[in-house]
């Protein structure tokens, strides 16, 4: 199971975070990209194996390797140590409240973000996950000197989307045939075709401000993603009047 360490977990898998914003218009953005900017094929092929296997492992309930004994606890306003983050993870699987499903459909939580509580009283350390089963938001408040756990949900509240889940997210939008445009454009920049994300470089977020009606208003209850990309090291790709719901496992359209 080393694909699932905790070393690299800490980082998407295959998925590289860009892109300070830009106007958008259109499909493409840029021009062609200069022959020999995107990597050999020796370099996407490992990616979309590592990609290949993050769509079709079952997953552990926490990552390989990450420390899950109580560890030395920190001072207050002491930045959160790798050892209280794992011990903090610990203890929220322990006390989930409910089975949870995870984007890939294993049981639990699906985990998105560690940070220190501002609840008052001990160290605490807020951890926020999505229940798909529940399509909601879950938010564990870990008490690292007690043990005690507190957990309460909300609708409405988005945070940044998990690696596996812009994996999944990503691989829904080029399968299916709202992606066709960008499949087209992907061609027309580089004389091959678009099968894996592996191919793209991408920055994705939940999305926020969904349309108040038509394709994209489901996005208001269930987990949405967007993305912006481009093709690796070369033209940039318009994503903006897509929204992957991995709730429903569809692609919608904004506009």
């Amino acid at each position: 199971m080393r694909d699932f360490s905790w070393k690299r977990l800490r980082r998407p898998v295959a998925l590289a975070a860009l892109f300070a914003g830009a106007g958008l218009a259109g499909h493409v953005l840029a021009g062609p990209a200069q022959r020999g900017a995107e990597p050999g094929p020796e370099s996407v092929t490992e990616r979309a194996r590592q990609i290949d296997r993050a769509l079709s492992a079952t997953r552990p309930p926490l990552p390989e390797g990450m420390p899950t004994a109580k560890p030395r606890i920190g001072k207050p306003f002491d930045a959160l140590t790798p050892g209280e983050i794992g011990y903090a993870r610990w203890l929220a699987v322990r006390h989930q409240k409910n089975p949870g499903r995870r984007v890939d459909g294993s049981t639990g939580y699906e985990f998105l973000a560690a940070a220190a509580s501002a609840e008052p009283g001990g160290r605490k350390v807020a951890v926020t996950s999505y229940d798909y089963a529940a399509n909601v938001q879950v938010l564990q408040v870990a008490d690292l000197v007690t043990g005690a756990v507190t957990e309460r949900t909300g609708g409405g509240v988005q945070a940044p989307p998990s690696g596996t889940e812009q994996i999944h997210a990503l691989h829904l939008l080029l399968t299916s045939p709202a992606g066709a445009p960008i499949r087209e454009a992907y061609r027309r920049s580089t004389n091959r075709n678009l099968t894996s994300p592996a191919q793209l470089d991408v920055n994705a977020g939940a999305l926020l401000n969904p349309p108040a009606t038509g394709d994209g208003a489901a996005c208001a209850v269930d987990r949405c993603v967007t993305f912006q990309g481009r093709v690796r090291d070369g033209a940039w790709l318009y994503f903006g009047d897509l929204a992957v719901d991995l709730t429903a496992r569809t692609v919608r359209v904004l506009s």
